[in-house]
């Protein structure tokens, strides 16, 4: 893989990702068809066993918001270690660190979801210091979940006008990908993955600042 510049942006980064999704289109494509058809299964199953059974709409979208919660970083994360750093270093020879994303997504929102509901900017502020935890899990097998989000922390310092960035991007691609029929996630989901991926190597080969 091209060496990544010592900083770039958001935008920078999401141009990163669509350059290797062009590369590997119809690999991209068949890979993340399997995640999409994967979640639309369990979607289904979610309505049989709540509106079918139990005739609850409001059980049903619920459940599927915290299912999605749970499964974008699975999707995500799937995407980096096929087609990121990973898939070029040998470290996708562990595989999908599938509990610990889950426990480091379950603490992201612990601290994330409050700070939105107090006050928006706090809620975009650490959303953005914390959002590089999943290619720090992906690429670092003996990583904790803690320690991911700690790291991403320590890695994204005096970086969060590049990261709002990535984050500005990040909510402006969700309503878009839910159309049509939310095919749009066949390429969200890698290119949003990769994208964080490249922003995670850009912070870290970045020369160091100051102390942490």
């Amino acid at each position: 893989m091209e060496s990544i510049r010592s900083s770039i942006n958001g935008f920078d980064a999401y141009e990163n990702a669509w350059d290797i999704l062009s590369r590997h289109f119809w690999s991209v494509i068949g890979f993340n068809l399997v995640w999409f058809a994967g979640s639309v299964a369990v979607i289904f199953l979610l309505f049989l066993l709540t509106v079918a059974a139990f005739k609850s709409w409001t059980a049903f979208c619920l459940l599927t918001f915290l299912l999605f919660l749970v499964f974008a970083p699975l999707w995500e994360g799937a995407n980096i270690l096929k087609y990121g750093n990973g898939s070029q270093s040998g470290t996708s020879a562990t595989g999908l660190p599938v509990v610990r994303i889950v426990l480091a997504r379950l603490l992201l929102l612990l601290f994330v979801v409050p700070a939105y509901l107090l006050f928006i900017l706090p809620g975009i502020y650490l959303h953005c210091r914390f959002s590089l935890y999943l290619p720090l899990l992906v690429c670092s097998p003996k990583l904790s979940p803690m320690a991911s989000l700690a790291k991403s922390w320590s890695i994204t310092r005096s970086r969060f006008i590049a990261l709002y960035t990535l984050w500005i991007v990040v909510v402006v691609s969700k309503p878009i990908c839910l159309l049509p029929f939310g095919l749009g996630f066949l390429l969200e989901r890698p290119v949003c993955g990769l994208a964080k991926n490249h922003m995670c190597s850009s912070c870290s080969n970045r020369p160091r600042d100051g102390p942490d």
